[in-house]
């Protein structure tokens, strides 16, 4: 868990309550510490290295160890100095003053934070040291002894609580990475599935056409070859729109707002879309009814789920006679509904299938709060039913 670099400004804006409440702490220290301990010497050598210490878990945040070091040296440096003039300056669980202790303890808890466990463990040996080594230095000075071990309960129920609050930060911090990272995770996959979808969808429509017009030229081509003459500017031209349309793919993936990309004019896309199915030798007996404006999420899966739908009557349904569609719109649901009567196949369609083209229909409809049904009718016969909320219900 290595702490990147943070500025000046930034360890300012996290810090700065930290700051304000040692600093506060510091002054009113200050004016008690002259009384105390006999003298504004006293006070001046213990408030400078109190504010070190300040500065020091201030910048721990950005520097946790290097803060952890820095407050041990400081402590033998001032302990030394303080006892060698005998100027010993303690409570009865301390040998530092109590802001020196609460800045320590924010040091401790900063490092068990956020730096690395080899780096937690270095910095919590340097201030053990220090600590025991202040502890040592003034039993010698002064000859304080803690007359009962339980005089020493105080100070490591602080290093404890330091420690645990280190923890508790460090395990929320974990579980909110481990958050973030699922959730980031989860947008991605989401974000493959719909692109997925979207290329199948646009893809499989033209495409598929090609192949079944293609393949009824190879058919029809030994025995008149003017037939099959005639099939090439269709195949052409629908050559040429899947070449558009996958620009108008490649064009919506790289706009900020996509959800309107796919159709501007639903009626004018199905019925287009119903003609291009046409074309393709199948009669279709359609109902087109949308006299509301539809949704812009909607609209795009109601164009999607129609054109699947109808390519996969020309890949599976080979022997189909009569196609019909229903495109409807209520009060408060656009309904689709594709079916054929055309037996089940003996080979595999054109192109091949490899089954994702209703399950791309299912997961718009659902995501969409929809209903969703695919199946047969009977002994011949396919039908392919949605209906789409028109307020965007999202699942």
């Amino acid at each position: 868990m290595d702490t990147p670099f943070i500025g000046w400004q930034a360890v300012l804006r996290r810090q700065w309550p930290i700051l304000v409440a040692l600093s506060v702490l510091m002054v009113i220290e200050w004016g008690v510490l002259p009384e105390r301990y006999g003298g504004r010497a006293a006070a001046v050598l213990t408030a400078l290295p109190t504010a070190l210490l300040i500065g020091l878990a201030v910048l721990a945040v950005a520097y946790p160890l290097a803060s952890a070091l820095g407050a041990a040296v400081l402590i033998i440096a001032v302990t030394s100095v303080e006892q060698t003039l005998r100027i010993v300056l303690h409570t009865e669980f301390s040998p530092v003053s109590p802001v020196q202790t609460a800045a320590c303890m924010v040091i401790i808890a900063v490092l068990v934070r956020l730096a690395p466990r080899n780096a937690v463990w270095g910095g919590l040996a340097a201030l053990a040291f220090a600590g025991m080594f202040a502890a040592i230095r003034q039993a010698l000075v002064s000859g304080w002894r803690p007359q009962d071990p339980s005089q020493s309960f105080p100070a490591l129920m602080l290093v404890v609580l330091a420690i645990g609050t280190g923890l508790y930060f460090r395990a929320r911090d974990t579980d909110r990475d481990h958050t973030i990272t699922s959730a980031v995770a989860a947008a991605q996959q989401q974000e493959r599935i719909a692109l997925a979808r979207e290329l199948h969808d646009v893809v499989a429509h033209h495409v598929t056409g090609i192949v079944v017009q293609a393949q009824a030229a190879m058919t029809v081509s030994g025995k008149d070859p003017l037939a099959a003459h005639r099939l090439l500017p269709g195949i052409a031209d629908a050559g040429t729109e899947a070449l558009a349309a996958m620009r108008r793919l490649v064009g919506t993936l790289r706009e900020e707002n996509t959800a309107d990309a796919a159709t501007t004019d639903l009626l004018s896309d199905v019925r287009a879309t119903i003609e291009q199915s046409r074309n393709l030798g199948v009669p279709i007996r359609d109902e087109v009814s949308l006299p509301r404006p539809v949704p812009g999420e909607v609209a795009r899966s109601v164009l999607r789920i129609l054109q699947e739908s109808l390519i996969n009557v020309h890949k599976h349904a080979v022997t189909a006679t009569l196609i019909t569609v229903q495109v409807a719109a209520g009060e408060h649901w656009v309904r689709v509904v594709v079916a054929d009567d055309g037996a089940e196949p003996a080979r595999d369609p054109a192109g091949g299938s490899g089954g994702y083209g209703l399950v791309g229909m299912r997961e718009r409809v659902e995501l969409l709060g929809g209903l969703f049904s695919a199946g047969r009718t009977g002994d011949r016969g396919w039908q392919v039913l949605a209906e789409l909320p028109l307020t965007e219900v999202r699942r």
